[in-house]
């Protein structure tokens, strides 16, 4: 009679072990497929161009050092209206920022004047919201330096003129949405607002340009 209670017993308290064992602790387990996975919003090489209509004014002096500084050859623009456009190449480094260069060209004209600048250097772009306002994931802002050119002429008799050699910077900001895959990546499209300006000793082009961007990224 002793042995078959104390087998009895010890089956009970192991019975109580393996059911307590088997109580659930209140704690919900995500099967691994679907944890929360790190964006992929950008990535691989970025090959885009915008274009667009631009604002602004151009002044200087000729590129001859006898003739810089002397206000008889002086000319000014006043506001001028006209297209921008650029094309670029670069490679995103992860979500938040691509860098790369870049080439533009801004042509300007009004009554009395037309003024042509060029730029090329380096480029970067940001997209600070990715993680804090996922929504706007795809506003973005953008720096360039470089080197560039201008030059302001008279449209009339005077024949007056000025250009030079310059430095080149830009800022702005845009927003893109993405669309369609296309080469192993895709595409993304929307517009930019940016301010550029060309300056030097002689000559400076100062101008606002509202463009529509295009861009290819080379990942999914």
């Amino acid at each position: 009679m002793v042995l078959p209670l104390v087998f009895a017993a010890a089956t009970g308290i192991g019975g109580q072990g393996a059911a307590a064992a088997a109580v659930p602790t209140g704690e919900a387990v995500t099967p691994i497929n679907q944890l929360p996975a790190a964006r992929d919003l950008r990535r691989g090489i970025v090959v885009g161009f915008d274009f667009g209509a631009a604002v602004g004014s151009a002044a200087g002096y000729p590129n001859n050092a006898l003739e810089i500084g002397d206000a008889d050859y002086y000319s000014a623009s006043g506001f001028a209206f006209g297209t921008y456009g650029s094309f670029f190449v670069m490679g995103a480094l992860s979500d938040y920022i691509s860098v790369g260069f870049w080439y533009g060209h801004r042509s300007l004209r009004n009554a009395d004047w037309r003024s042509g600048g060029d730029g090329g250097g380096l480029r970067l772009e940001g997209f600070p919201l990715v993680e804090l306002v996922p929504k706007l994931s795809g506003l973005g802002i953008l720096a360039q330096f470089g080197i560039g050119s201008g030059q302001l002429n008279a449209t009339g008799p005077s024949g007056a003129e000025s250009s030079g050699t310059a430095s080149f910077g830009g800022a702005g900001v845009f927003h893109e949405w993405s669309f369609g895959h296309v080469l192993g990546g895709h595409m993304a499209a929307g517009p930019s607002l940016e301010y550029d300006a060309i300056w030097t000793r002689p000559f400076e082009q100062h101008g606002l340009v509202a463009t529509v961007r295009l861009v290819f990224y080379g990942g999914p």
